[in-house]
């Protein structure tokens, strides 16, 4: 396994020169701040435009589409225009690590709101937490008391049986299990989400096994509680998931013989196989991962503003040849596994894992949203990205633009589905009351106005 579980108690403060981070803020500063290019207003409408319907996901239009007071209030036929619109649901995120800064250190509080702004100028309007410190739930209300978007769903601190790694650390976010009495009882009196990190270490002496994430899982349930395990890609760590039935994976599944006898359990579970995140890992270090970051660039002018130099990534270590050649096949079973299970995509999460090594927030979403894209093809990548994800987060527009509903809306000048390269095209965010518009790299970007 190449890639390392994200515990932000073993992460130190890293910072570049190559990455723009806004200056320290006094922490009420933070739960007012707002994007540049914001408008807000009782109502607008657009004609001329194809508009994403639920569940067939297929585009119809031309409409003209009417937002009044947060929601959609009509969507009817109109002209074509010569220059049609395009307009999606708003993209949801299942996995983000917001204490992580994706240089494998932790960021301030202070330092989050660039990477807000970020994820809302990919179009991604709700993100989950993960793994993050006390702090995240605090600016998660803040954010919904202030409408503001993206909207952070927060799981509590995550289970993590002891181990080296983190015995002489302190613990913040992350609720240490010493034994199966202590295990059983992180699960007692509890309602909502929470997550476990489940990965087999040598020499522990103690060690979250197949038969106790069965029990877990079971006091879970009869607690009206979800939980949802991380395996970092490891063949046991999803093999007991896979058994015990937990509700929610995160992380890649590989294509292997013990697997497949329990593979047919994901039917009843949901899935993020976070693909990008691997997709990196191997890549660090060599030319062609410099060649596919120049890409990334050229995608998206909201992430060149702040993204390393070429030169910098350059001098980044990778794996050695033969942990590359591992690392590759590795990769290409958790590609297989997926590609040969298709029935799966109502149950695929689309997760960026934002946070972990060189996944920046937004465009590592949009990443992932190819990964999957390539494999399931382009509808199911998008229903990933918005009806899944968004209905699982409990988002308020559950990924579907819908008359009468909350107005979560997308609005691109080329059609993103006929190739993803034209995500860079995204001119305008609706989230309800607040249109966010998005400065083309030719034009100069404009302040925000209150009407």
């Amino acid at each position: 396994m190449f890639v390392k579980r994200l515990i932000l108690i073993a992460l130190k403060k890293v910072r570049s020169k190559s990455v723009r981070i806004l200056p320290k803020f006094f922490p009420y500063v933070l739960g007012i701040l707002l994007f540049s290019g914001n408008t807000y207003a009782d109502s607008w409408s657009w004609s001329g435009a194809y508009i994403i319907q639920p569940d067939t996901l297929e585009y119809s239009g031309p409409v003209q589409i009417q937002v009044k007071d947060g929601l959609v209030e009509k969507i009817s036929s109109s002209p074509a225009s010569k220059e049609p619109l395009f307009i999606l649901p708003g993209f949801c995120d299942s996995h983000v690590t917001l204490g992580a800064n994706s240089l494998g250190g932790w960021k301030e509080r202070s330092e989050l709101e660039s990477d807000l702004k970020q994820f809302l100028l990919h179009g991604f309007t709700h993100i989950q937490s993960i793994a993050d410190p006390p702090w995240a739930s605090e600016l998660s209300e803040i954010r919904k008391k202030n409408s503001q978007y993206p909207r952070i769903s927060v799981l509590p601190p995550v289970l993590l049986a002891e181990s080296k790694e983190i015995s002489a650390s302190k613990v913040s976010g992350y609720k240490i299990l010493k034994s199966p009495e202590e295990a059983m009882s992180s699960l007692s009196g509890k309602n909502g989400k929470i997550h476990l990190f489940l990965r087999h270490n040598e020499g522990e002496t103690f060690e979250v096994d197949g038969k106790l994430l069965y029990r877990m899982r079971s006091e879970a349930e009869k607690n009206g509680l979800e939980l949802s395990v991380s395996t970092f890609g490891e063949e046991f760590a999803n093999w007991e998931a896979l058994s015990s039935e937990t509700k929610v994976l995160f992380h890649p599944i590989p294509e292997t013989s013990s697997i497949r006898p329990v593979a047919h359990n994901l039917v009843k579970q949901i899935w993020a196989p976070l693909l990008g995140i691997y997709f990196t890992r191997k890549g660090i270090g060599t030319s062609s991962f410099l060649e596919e970051w120049e890409k990334w660039t050229q995608w998206s002018p909201t992430f060149k503003e702040r993204a390393l130099s070429k030169e910098v990534l350059a001098t980044m270590p990778g794996l050695s040849e033969s942990e590359r050649e591992e690392a590759e096949k590795e990769y290409e079973s958790y590609l297989a596994f997926l590609r040969a299970r298709k029935n799966l995509t109502l149950r695929i999460l689309l997760g960026s894992g934002a946070g972990h090594q060189l996944q920046f927030p937004g465009i590592s979403g949009w990443k992932e949203l190819r990964i999957l894209s390539e494999l399931l093809g382009p509808k199911e990548a998008l229903r990933a990205a918005t009806e899944t994800t968004c209905q699982y987060l409990g988002a308020a527009h559950e990924g579907k633009i819908r008359v009468g509903k909350p107005a979560h809306l997308l609005i691109f000048r080329e059609d993103p589905l006929q190739n993803w390269d034209k995500l860079k095209t995204i001119r305008t965010v609706v989230t309800e009351r607040v249109k966010t518009e998005i400065s083309s790299p030719e034009k100069k970007k404009t302040k925000g106005q209150r009407r």
